[in-house]
């Protein structure tokens, strides 16, 4: 019977649970999510996954890189960042060749046709950017990028004891 108190207790103590939708992440994730389904929506027509489509953006300035390099710029892990160039690869859009400064080192560009997809993505990216923009008054669009940079800058130093 005192097991039966305990965890009573314990259970009284516990927080009600939370809506989804009351919480923040819920909402970046679902904003995240639109965007991206989107974007993904439309490269489809150039062969391409919206994943790949950042890839060929990191490389679109000329400077070849690592998949160490790319994963961290993705936010991904070096594992996923190399099948994502796996993937490229094989469609022609980038190739890898070993760093000159450093032999263990492989590097990946883009290749002539995997220029033109950069272009063709990013003109079709920068296209939805644009509409989302408009959608909003201007006021509205820097409002919403000073509260997300403010979530971005706050959210490392949130403790779980703000919470409690």
């Amino acid at each position: 019977m005192a097991d039966t108190t305990s965890v009573q207790e314990t259970a009284d103590i516990q927080t009600p649970p939370v809506s989804p939708a009351s919480l923040l992440t819920f909402h970046l994730k679902r904003a995240e999510h639109a965007i991206v389904a989107r974007k993904a929506h439309g490269v489809r027509d150039l062969d391409l996954t919206e994943s790949q489509c950042k890839v060929l953006g990191y490389l679109a300035h000329g400077a070849a890189k690592s998949c160490t390099q790319l994963a961290r710029e993705g936010l991904v892990t070096s594992q996923t960042m190399t099948g994502i160039v796996k993937n490229l690869e094989a469609k022609g859009l980038i190739e890898r060749h070993i760093s000159p400064d450093h032999g263990r080192v492989v590097l990946v560009s883009l290749t002539p046709a995997g220029v033109e997809r950069a272009a063709a993505a990013s003109s079709f990216h920068e296209r939805i950017e644009y509409g989302l923009r408009e959608a909003m008054s201007e006021e509205d669009y820097w409002q919403l990028v000073e509260l997300l940079d403010r979530v971005a800058e706050i959210a490392p130093k949130v403790t779980a004891s703000a919470v409690e």
